[in-house]
């Protein structure tokens, strides 16, 4: 009997803890299999989601933006312009300042010594005995003649020097690349034939040959570079009808210039056509030819000093600081009509500063 007894009561106390076990098992199995299920799910969520990845039309979207990127980039790395590569090699030195010489050689043609042959006046009037100008010249000598001559070595120019003692020819026969290296030049000034300055085609490549030219023969430490921007001829003159007329002549000499300038880097302009320009719209210094003596070349005593004013202003004034209002030069012959004296010589300077301020526009100010 006590047996009996003491199997129950063994009993009583194992069944209750047989039963908690199963119900833990039974909860731990069912959680394993929620987890099992949620895992499935994200299995296939995640499948899904590389399927949708996969689509052709987000892979032509990313095909189309990578195509725009290509293009974006090669706008940004595009070359520059080939004219600034093939000509803008020149960083162009500044005038010196209160020199005690200044030495200038000017390669041109007959233009040249229109714009030089009244200088020795004004530098006689301002008592500036430093200052000498050499003009390499050829008559009808373009920037293509030039470097041809240079290349050959041709004996073909004279050599013509203007300072306070007036004009005075230093060689009959001499070649370009012996005056280029006989002085130490400070400044060196380049023009082109006439007929050719309002055709830009005609410039290059012989002004970067020629300016390369004289870097191989010069002896001057530093250089600095110039450019004449010559006038228009008159509206006789048998070849205008190149241009149609003396105000589209002028026009398309100034668009050549600006091109010249920004190609070469020549940032200094005697502006000469300007100035002519602007003494054609001044009834009083109104002349036969329209400013020139035979309808190409500038005129004998107004026109020369107008020119040589220019020159003075654009190159020489800058150097010394002395303005050309100082000089009070008589200039031509006694009773010439287009004699330089006190009733004009202020507006033939007023015409010369005015297209030194602005080089490429006639000036509505010229007689104040």
């Amino acid at each position: 009997m006590k047996r009996i007894l003491l199997i129950i009561a063994i009993l009583a106390i194992c069944l209750p803890n047989v039963a908690q076990t199963k119900k833990t098992t039974t909860k731990t199995a069912q959680k394993t299999t929620v987890v099992k299920k949620t895992s499935k799910d994200n299995t296939k969520k995640t499948t899904a989601t590389k399927t949708v990845a996969k689509k052709p039309t987000d892979a032509k979207a990313t095909s189309a933006n990578t195509k725009v990127a290509e293009k974006d980039t090669k706008k940004e790395v595009a070359p520059a312009s080939t004219t600034a590569v093939n000509c803008g090699y020149l960083c162009n030195t500044p005038l010196p300042y209160l020199p005690s010489k200044l030495d200038i050689l000017f390669i041109g043609n007959s233009f040249a010594i229109d714009t030089s042959t009244a200088l020795p006046e004004i530098l006689n009037s301002l008592g500036l005995s430093n200052v000498n100008v050499y003009v390499l010249y050829k008559g009808g000598c373009s920037m293509k003649e030039h470097y041809n001559y240079y290349k050959n070595g041709d004996k073909v120019y004279e050599l013509w020097q203007y300072n306070i003692k007036g004009e005075q020819k230093l060689e009959s026969a001499t070649s370009i690349n012996y005056v280029m290296c006989r002085f130490p030049y400070d400044v060196v000034i380049f023009q082109q034939y006439s007929l050719e300055s309002g055709d830009y085609s005609s410039y290059e490549p012989y002004l970067s040959k020629i300016i390369q030219a004289y870097n191989i023969n010069k002896i001057a430490p530093r250089t600095t570079f110039a450019f004449n921007q010559t006038w228009s001829y008159s509206s006789k003159h048998k070849n205008i009808v190149k241009y149609k007329n003396p105000e589209n002549m002028y026009k398309k000499i100034c668009e050549s210039v600006k091109k010249m300038k920004a190609a070469s880097g020549i940032d200094i302009i005697i502006p000469c056509g300007t100035a002519v320009q602007n003494a054609r719209n001044v009834p009083s210094l109104v002349t036969d030819n329209e400013f020139t003596r035979d309808n190409q070349h500038i005129d004998s005593y107004m026109g020369r000093y107008l020119l040589a004013c220019t020159f003075y202003e654009s190159i020489i004034a800058p150097c010394f600081g002395r303005n050309i209002r100082d000089d009070y030069t008589v200039y031509g012959k006694a009773g010439a009509n287009n004699q330089v004296n006190n009733s004009n010589r202020r507006i033939l300077q007023n015409c010369a500063r005015l297209a030194v301020a602005n080089n490429y526009e006639v000036s509505e100010f010229i007689g104040e």
